[in-house]
């Protein structure tokens, strides 16, 4: 058996690494102490690093933990992934829940993607494990190297600021934290080798069929040649977007309690009153936030190029414009106001 990691055994710099982890917990994320803790922990080294971590400092702050491992039945192996998951959980004497998906019928059953298919199953079943346990949010794996890849992933799907920063450390809306985001993943993996862990590894995070892998192991290596100290960039990055990400929450907190947005069932009308005399910048928040509460009903994400041409239609006064938006999500503009709805679209049966 693996016995739990003590900061004071360890050596100097992997000290410092769960010593910064748990300031960035504390000033970042603020994870009160005494709180329970859901960590999604796949067998990959990320995960079992964040599992690792958290077993060291929840003593020092009376942190209750709870594992869960999602076996999406995608791979033959994914039966040992699980098994090494609760058997290290075992040794440690923390909780663990096997979550079952069945990804490959929800994708046909949704005409989903595999990738898509599996992230939206994954996320819905730890939010049912965090409630059953009792957890205040979910700990996920994620580290510096992640920013940079999903950065790169909403550059290329026309992502627009400041959402082009990516990821967040903390998605309040979810209950979800990313207590690694500042992490470099060669420490977390340096650390599993001191404590004798050696994780599970995910063939299919090789497949360049996906997207991500294709950035992973073709695109980032050649910006890294141009720029070794990409990651750093990358988090840069990250930290300003947040800066701008937080200025414009409180803009248009401000600007929505002068003028509210009138919202129904599947439907959010901007007043011609919120939006006049506001700079394109406003606006355009204003209808990334009008979608992307919309979109929590029925998927999608908008494209910064169809919001702008939105906003030049509704500058242009083009009243009985409508824009199709991804997730059955239209905007139709009429009488100066803009009006978002998802549409109900019929089946048609098969005879």
């Amino acid at each position: 058996m693996i016995p739990v990691p003590e900061l004071q055994t360890l050596p100097s710099r992997l000290a410092r690494l769960c010593l910064d982890v748990e300031r960035f917990c504390r000033d970042s994320l603020n994870m009160a102490d005494g709180n329970s803790w859901l960590l999604a922990v796949s067998g990959g080294a990320d995960s079992t690093a964040l599992l690792c971590i958290m077993a060291l400092l929840a003593p020092r702050h009376g942190w209750q933990l709870h594992v869960a491992t999602v076996d999406h039945q995608l791979r033959p192996e994914s039966a040992g992934d699980t098994a090494f998951v609760t058997g290290l959980c075992q040794g440690w004497h923390v909780p663990c829940r096997i979550l079952t998906a069945d990804v490959p019928r929800l994708a046909q059953q949704d005409g989903l993607g595999t990738e898509e298919a599996a992230r939206l199953a994954r996320y819905s079943l730890l939010e049912q494990a965090r409630l059953a346990c009792g957890a205040t949010a979910i700990l996920l794996g994620h580290h510096r190297s992640d920013v940079a890849e999903d950065q790169m992933l909403r550059f290329l799907r026309g992502t627009g600021w400041p959402a082009l920063g990516g990821m967040r450390a903390e998605d309040a809306e979810r209950h979800l934290l990313r207590p690694l985001l500042r992490t470099d993943s060669r420490a977390l993996k340096d650390l599993l080798h001191h404590c004798g862990i050696i994780w599970r590894e995910d063939a299919s995070n090789a497949d360049t069929r996906y997207t991500r892998n294709r950035l992973r192991h073709t695109i980032l290596p050649l910006l890294r040649q141009e720029n070794p100290r990409l990651e750093q960039a990358c988090l840069n990055l990250w930290n300003l977007a947040g800066i701008d990400g937080d200025y414009w929450q409180q803009e248009l907190e401000r600007h929505l309690a002068r003028s509210p947005w009138r919202e129904t069932s599947g439907s959010i009308t901007l007043p011609r009153a919120l939006l006049r005399e506001t700079h394109a910048a406003l606006r355009l928040r204003l209808y990334h936030r009008a979608v992307a509460r919309l979109a929590r009903l029925s998927g999608g994400q908008a494209r910064s190029a169809t919001l702008l041409a939105l906003d030049q239609a509704w500058q242009e006064g083009r009243g009985g414009t409508i824009f199709q938006l991804p997730g059955n999500i239209m905007a139709h503009l009429k009488g100066g106001c803009i009006r978002f709805y998802i549409e109900k679209r019929q089946v048609v049966q098969k005879s």
